[in-house]
C-alpha cells in the first residue's frame, strides 16, 4: 500500500486517540526559534493536532497532508483558524511557492518520507532554513512492551513503533547539527481513548479485517490489566529535534 493511503479510515480514531504535545515544545519553538508570526509549513499533518500548537502560539501555518481523509479531518477541527490552509501535498512535493515559508515541521511523520527529496523540498520552499521533527514517545516500558506483542501477534506489518525510525536517522538528516529537547507530556486515558490509540496506528487492522475483532478484545484485557478505576497511566515523551539544513 503507498504510505499516503495507510491512514485511509483512520482520521476519526487519529483524532480520538493521539495525543496532543507538551506545550513546553510549542513555546520553544514560537520564543527560541522565532516561528511566532511566522509561515510555518506542518508536513504530514494529518488531522491538524501538531498545528493546533503551532497556531495557538501564533503561526500562521500550511498543513501538508496527501490523504484526504485525514487533510479533511483538520481543515473541519481547524476550520474557524484564519490562519490554518490546508494543501494537497507531500513530503517530496508540496504545492507551496518557492521561498514561500520561515520553517518546516514534521510530527509523527518523518519515519514516512524520502529524507533526501525531503530536504530538497524544505530547501524549496523556506526562507528561512529551520526544520522541526517532533515526537511523541512511550515511556512506560512493561505496558507498551505488551502493547507491541499485541500489535505482533495481530497486524503483520508491524514493524517496531513508529516503523522502526530512530534518532539515528534524524542525525543524518542534519548532518549531525541539531539540537534536541525532551519534554514530560504523561497522559490519562479512559478505556476507548486507549483503544483509538491503538487502532489510530497504520498496521492496525480495520472494521472488517479478520483479526479486528480478537484485535480489539485483546487490546481490551491489557487495558483492564495495567488500568486502575478505569483510567490507565499512559506516560510519554514530545521529543523535538530542530536544526538548520542545507
Amino acid at each position: 500500500m503507498d504510505n499516503t493511503q495507510k491512514f485511509t479510515g483512520k482520521a476519526e480514531a487519529y483524532s480520538c486517540g493521539r495525543p496532543h504535545y507538551a506545550e513546553g515544545l510549542f513555546e520553544v519553538l514560537a520564543e527560541d526559534y522565532g516561528f511566532k508570526g511566522r509561515e510555518i509549513a506542518d508536513f504530514g499533518c494529518g488531522t491538524g493536532i501538531f498545528a493546533e500548537g503551532l497556531l495557538s502560539h501564533g503561526s500562521i501555518v500550511y498543513g501538508i497532508e496527501p490523504n484526504a481523509d485525514m487533510r479533511a479531518a483538520a481543515e473541519k477541527a481547524l476550520a474557524n483558524d484564519r490562519n490554518f490552509h490546508a494543501t494537497d501535498g507531500s513530503a517530496e512535493y508540496s504545492g507551496l511557492k518557492s521561498g514561500s515559508v520561515y520553517a518546516v515541521t514534521a510530527a509523527q511523520a518523518f519515519h514516512w518520507f524520502d529524507a533526501e527529496k525531503f530536504r530538497a523540498e524544505c530547501n524549496r520552499i523556506m526562507y528561512g532554513n529551520y526544520v522541526a521533527l517532533a515526537y511523541n514517545r512511550r515511556t512506560q516500558i512493561d505496558l507498551h512492551a505488551a502493547i507491541a506483542q499485541v500489535n505482533s501477534r495481530f497486524c503483520p506489518t508491524f514493524k517496531g513503533f513508529h516503523g522502526g525510525f530512530t534518532d539515528n536517522r534524524v542525525s543524518a538528516f542534519f548532518g549531525g547539527d541539531f539540537k534536541a529537547y525532551t519534554f514530560a507530556n504523561d497522559l490519562q486515558m479512559n478505556s476507548e481513548e486507549f483503544l483509538m490509540r491503538c487502532l489510530s496506528s497504520s498496521y492496525a487492522p480495520r472494521k472488517g479485517d479478520g483479526a479486528y475483532n480478537e484485535y480489539i478484545s485483546a487490546m481490551r484485557e491489557l487495558f483492564g490489566r495495567y488500568s486502575s478505576d478505569g483510567v490507565l497511566d499512559y506516560p510519554i515523551q514530545s521529543k523535538l529535534f530542530i536544526g538548520k539544513i542545507r
